[in-house]
């Protein structure tokens, strides 16, 4: 499979390098960009073919994941959307555009919406992927091999639950390093050093996800397991609970996934 990136930012970076780990040989991938910078790297690190400008190169790809921020796909795809050969795939990862966006400005129907999150840059990301009706088999297929080499993805099968991606996984990775944040700022504020707050901070997050991960049991289970009746951690759960928290949470994602719905209107 031959691919064409549009793009050549931190994510475009991240699947590279994803593909890169997976055996995919750079001569097989294609970038473009305007930052000559970001080019010469991606060359030199992973022997990938390097364009400033739109052209025939396009037209081998199998693949093109259009790799731009929202506000500049419109015009990108101004220059780019003729070269696309008939039969490739296009996968988008440019946040809160819609597939009819997409097949409107680039004329094809093998279309294919990802929603990555940051954590692809150490290959432990999320993508939720969504396709067009019209979209075949090997559409999904290049696209879930794509996405898949930067971590785990799950098909959706409506569009808007898209937004519920964003809101989950796709901001959520905030969500998470705020708390992060604040449980350091308390460990400071007990007496730790800097290194031993972030230390543990990091431990306490990183055993707890991969207990999750090596469980069936359901989250409020995790938690009663080690929430003894009286205990020190049933107080701070109770603190948490008379403060709110799980209000909160839910409050800042139907935020988040409100703005993703607008910023669809605005992309259109």
């Amino acid at each position: 499979m031959r691919i064409a990136f549009i793009g050549g930012g931190n994510m475009a970076r991240a699947i590279i390098a994803g593909l890169a780990a997976t055996g995919f040989e750079g001569s097989s991938i294609a970038v473009k960009d305007h930052n000559t910078e970001k080019l010469e790297a991606l060359q030199k690190d992973y022997g990938v073919c390097v364009y400033r400008e739109d052209g025939a190169w396009i037209s081998k790809a199998d693949l093109v994941v259009l790799a731009v921020k929202p506000q500049g796909l419109a015009a990108c795809l101004e220059g780019c959307a003729r070269w696309i050969a008939p039969e490739a795939t296009v996968l988008s990862i440019a946040a809160g555009v819609s597939t009819d966006t997409l097949r409107r400005r680039t004329g094809s129907g093998h279309i294919v919406r990802a929603m990555p999150n940051t954590p692809a840059m150490v290959r432990q990301g999320f993508t939720g992927l969504f396709a067009v009706p019209e979209a075949t088999d090997t559409d999904r297929e290049r696209a879930q091999t794509v996405m898949a080499a930067v971590g785990r993805c799950q098909w959706l099968d409506d569009e808007d639950a898209m937004h519920a991606v964003t809101a989950g996984p796709g901001s959520g990775v905030a969500y998470v390093f705020l708390f992060m944040q604040g449980l350091e700022e308390a460990l400071l504020a007990q007496g730790l050093d800097a290194d031993k707050a972030r230390a543990l901070t990091l431990a306490t997050v990183r055993g707890a996800s991969a207990l999750a991960d090596a469980s069936d049991a359901s989250f409020e289970e995790l938690r009663a397991r080690v929430t003894s009746k009286g205990g020190t951690t049933a107080k701070a759960i109770e603190a948490f609970e008379d403060a709110g928290l799980r209000r909160i949470i839910d409050t800042a994602a139907k935020a988040c996934a409100a703005r993703s719905r607008e910023m669809a209107e605005l992309f259109k």
